[in-house]
């Protein structure tokens, strides 16, 4: 078991398969821990689990803040949060 095989998942279709086996990669320590959580945001993000994947590529920026990957998944992530139609608030 390793992150490419859940990549491989994510990509079938099986983002389920994939979250389950990147979970059981950070209950066993397996795997360096900042592509495990990067990969489980990636994945969340894909599914729009938008909450999981902030939580994890926060967690990749705690632990890495220079992550350019997670770092670009967040302000991705956070600017469709952020935009709002000005016509749609003023009729």
């Amino acid at each position: 078991m390793n992150i490419e095989d859940a990549k491989q998942l994510a990509k079938q279709g099986d983002r389920e398969g994939a979250i389950a086996l990147l979970r059981q990669m950070l209950e066993q320590n397996e795997g360096e821990r900042e592509l495990v959580l990067l990969e489980l945001g990636v994945v969340y993000n894909a599914m729009g689990e938008t909450t999981q994947a902030i939580n994890h590529l926060n967690e990749v920026m705690r632990i890495n803040p220079e992550n350019t990957k997670a770092k670009a998944y967040l302000e991705m992530i956070n600017g469709i949060l952020n935009y709002y139609c000005k016509d749609l608030l003023n009729p």
